[in-house]
């Protein structure tokens, strides 16, 4: 059994099970954590609020890359062997553990600092409070996904796993008005973590 625990950025992971491709293993996680960390300090996202998020490698999930239990320990939680990975894996569609962690931190991100999503600057760009679950009809002038039409929450997770991505600079091929909107979103929020707002 895979129980693997990151409790601060130094901590050591330790791990039994299995290695392959479509595998995450120890070895893969930290090199992609310290990457996204990186980048969170670059923004100016980390902070002891996400530094006390553990990040867990659990052994097995059937239909997804990870998680972060968000309104409960906040941890994110990565499975190492997920059948969503491996049939994207062989369907040649593989999605970075880079990409995954950039992702379940934005999840992090809105858990730690609830007052600045509460708020209508969050409504107004992603046309839903970020607790409503309603599904949107993806269009991709509006979402950077199709899974980015799931809800608000999850169109800001991948709005800002593209925005760590590429470093905050928006690429020419998402410069549609609504997308520009939610990237200045992402951008004022690093500003608010980094003052140390709670609210806007």
């Amino acid at each position: 059994m895979v129980d693997v625990v990151l409790a601060a950025l130094g901590g050591r992971l330790r791990q039994s099970g299995s290695r392959g491709s479509a595998v995450v293993t120890l070895d893969r996680l930290n090199r992609s954590l310290a990457r996204v960390v990186r980048e969170l300090d670059q923004h100016g996202l980390w902070n002891h609020r996400l530094n006390a998020i553990e990040v867990r490698i659990v052994p097995y999930s059937w239909d997804c890359y990870g998680w972060q239990w968000y309104g409960s320990s906040g941890d994110i939680c990565i499975p190492a062997v997920s059948m969503a990975r491996i049939g994207d894996w062989f369907r040649g569609s593989y999605k970075s553990l880079a990409d995954v962690l950039r992702y379940e931190y934005g999840h992090a991100l809105a858990d730690t600092h609830r007052g600045l999503f509460r708020s209508s600057r969050f409504r107004k760009v992603f046309h839903a409070s970020h607790e409503d679950e309603s599904a949107f009809e993806h269009d991709a002038e509006y979402h950077f996904s199709a899974y980015a039409a799931t809800n608000a929450s999850e169109d800001f997770a991948e709005t800002f796993m593209h925005y760590l991505r590429h470093r905050g600079q928006l690429p020419a091929w998402h410069r549609a008005p609504v997308k520009a909107a939610k990237w200045q979103f992402i951008t004022e929020l690093c500003e608010a973590v980094r003052d140390g707002k709670r609210r806007w």
